[in-house]
């Protein structure tokens, strides 16, 4: 039951991270963390590295159900 719990928080997670990223949703690149990571990386590559992180936030939750024998 845990397992489930967590791969339905990182599908969420990811797909709002990489929507996000692809949309260029205002209301994450003016948050705190999202001026943080552009300071750092410049708009696109903010872009990129939301958009990265949620791709490895679904490949989390991909992980997490083939470890546990939900999928092949």
């Amino acid at each position: 039951m845990a397992e489930i719990i967590a791969v339905v928080l990182f599908i969420i997670l990811g797909l709002l991270s990489l929507t996000a990223s692809i949309f260029n949703l205002k209301w994450l690149f003016t948050s705190e963390s999202g001026r943080f990571f552009i300071k750092l990386f410049g708009k696109a590559g903010a872009r990129i590295f939301y958009g990265a992180i949620g791709i490895l936030v679904l490949y989390m939750a991909y992980e997490v159900l083939r470890s546990n024998g939900y999928i092949g």
